[in-house]
């Protein structure tokens, strides 16, 4: 565990150093240009405010439907969606070249964008989440019951909000659709299920806590339905593009399947959706080996998904560009900077054990 620890705190303190250099150089160190001006930062807040938003929706089902096997994990997803909104709020200060000025933000709000809803209800919605863990710890049930109650339009809230940044622009490329919000929600379903047990397996593997078999293999059965409703929205969001051959949606869409795009876009529909959700309709869906890689799997597939979603539309900014070849490479920087924070939600989550009581019936072995 030292040996680990060491590792993760050094990934860290190199993410650190290529921050430093960022601020010190300015956001030109990054592969960010114009007009492709959001890049795997913003992918990974997405990504970040899924995870959160699907491992509060775990442990409400655990704290409502009071499935008592669930009990043991409920903690332990409250803490995943806490480190994850944390996590996502840092993503977005490494997207920012001037993050001194993220007050003005609440200083000076503009309320008909977007973006400052999601500010403020990410905000609420942590502040929820950081509840439900208190009350739970407390053994105050009745609230704890009542803030998962209120968790579960919180979660749907923040969600829609976070897709609306993107839906709600109608001259970009491939966002303008009713039907990312939905989208976003069901991925993020799926991406904190996987995050959750990601988690518990590496508990399990290098904490020394036991959960018992039955309680992960339960949890994995609900990507019998997440996967196949997700893979039903990608359908009908990627039919009515291609049907319809609006030629500024068209060619995002061509880009993703046979273009820049085509091996994340592959990856995120067979190796992230098709294979883990045969492997878990399988026999060897209900061994914890088949959960776990279900759920990594799928952890990947969300996150490629994310980059197909954002990056690809600011390739193609405008009718009139169509043929201008613009490009986005990711720098070291930028992947020393999210490879840190996987790191540091590793080591939030470790210092997390060692001072608050998350495993809520689990033993130590």
């Amino acid at each position: 565990m030292k040996k680990l620890m060491a590792l993760l705190l050094a990934i860290v303190g190199f993410s650190v150093f290529a921050w430093m250099y960022q601020l010190q150089f300015g956001l030109g160190v990054t592969g960010m240009n114009k007009p492709v001006f959001w890049g795997i930062y913003i992918v990974t807040f997405v990504f970040f405010i899924g995870i959160s938003a699907g491992g509060i929706a775990v442990a409400a089902l655990s704290h409502l439907a009071g499935i008592e096997k669930f009990k043991p994990v409920s903690r332990v997803a409250e803490v995943v969606a806490i480190i994850s909104l944390v996590l996502a709020m840092i993503a977005i200060v490494f997207d920012l070249g001037r993050p001194d000025r993220l007050l003005n933000l609440f200083f000076y709000p503009q309320f008909n964008s977007p973006l400052i809803w999601d500010v403020f209800v990410i905000n609420i919605y942590l502040v929820l989440c950081v509840a439900m863990l208190y009350f739970g710890i407390k053994g105050k049930t009745k609230l704890l019951k009542a803030f998962a109650v209120i968790s579960i339009p919180a979660f749907v809230l923040v969600h829609s909000i976070t897709a609306w940044i993107f839906g709600l622009m109608k001259s970009q490329a491939g966002w303008h659709t009713a039907i990312l919000a939905p989208l976003f929600i069901v991925s993020a379903l799926v991406s904190g299920l996987a995050c959750v047990l990601v988690t518990i397996l590496f508990s399990r593997r290098f904490l020394g806590i036991h959960f018992g078999d039955d309680v992960i293999i339960s949890l994995g059965k609900y990507f019998k339905g997440l996967l196949p409703v997700l893979f039903y929205f990608l359908f009908c969001e990627f039919l009515t593009a291609g049907f319809a051959k609006i030629p500024v949606h068209a060619v995002v869409l061509r880009e993703l399947f046979t273009g820049r795009f085509a091996g994340i876009f592959w990856f995120d529909i067979g190796l992230g959706i098709i294979i883990p959700f045969f492997i878990i309709i399988s026999r060897f869906g209900k061994t914890i080996v088949g959960v776990g890689i279900v759920s990594l799997l799928s952890f990947l597939g969300v996150f490629a998904e994310r980059i197909d979603i954002i990056l690809p539309s600011f390739f193609h900014p405008a009718l009139m560009n169509l043929r201008i070849p613009y490009s986005y490479r990711p720098t070291g920087v930028e992947y020393l900077l999210v490879i840190g924070l996987l790191a540091l939600s590793a080591v939030l989550f470790i210092v997390a054990t060692k001072v608050i009581p998350v495993f809520e019936g689990g033993e130590k072995r």
